[in-house]
């Protein structure tokens, strides 16, 4: 499970990159005007808010708690270990269900407010992973009487 966390949040840094350099490449004209320019957009915009889903899903269940209904109430759940960052990114997450149903106008919109939360994105997938290994090396703290370094 931890390497899945690991995984998802490198997909998730490596998606980021990629929207955001086509982001950059694009116009909401072209966007209207070129397919592929929607199509991949969409489609990047689509694999990161699932990939949120997928490590808050993560998240949740390696502190035992039970997964919510709503995509949404997901990212919120994760309020407890991440803080604040986790009610940037929830709002995004319905993002994804407008952008499915080939709204253009409101599709530009939602490309263009990911966008402008990438930075959100990432800060709450690595939040979600540090906050794991934080818990891990405490537990290993307890097992073990670790050793001082010393420094020579």
């Amino acid at each position: 499970m931890l390497d899945r966390m690991q995984n998802i949040q490198d997909f998730i840094t490596e998606s980021l990159d990629y929207f955001n350099s086509k982001f950059e490449k694009t116009s909401m004209d072209k966007y209207f005007a070129d397919r592929d320019t929607r199509s991949i957009l969409d489609k990047t915009l689509n694999d990161i808010i699932l990939s949120v889903i997928d490590i808050s899903i993560e998240s949740l269940k390696y502190h035992k708690r039970n997964i919510p209904k709503s995509y949404k109430d997901t990212v919120l759940a994760c309020y407890e270990f991440v803080g604040d960052v986790a009610l940037k990114v929830a709002p995004l997450v319905k993002r994804r269900n407008e952008t499915i149903h080939q709204y253009l106008k409101i599709n530009w919109q939602n490309v263009v407010t990911v966008h402008n939360n990438l930075g959100d994105i990432k800060e709450f997938a690595i939040s979600v992973c540090r906050e794991r290994e934080q818990k891990q090396v405490q537990s290993t703290e307890q097992t073990e009487n670790i050793k001082p370094h010393h420094h020579h």
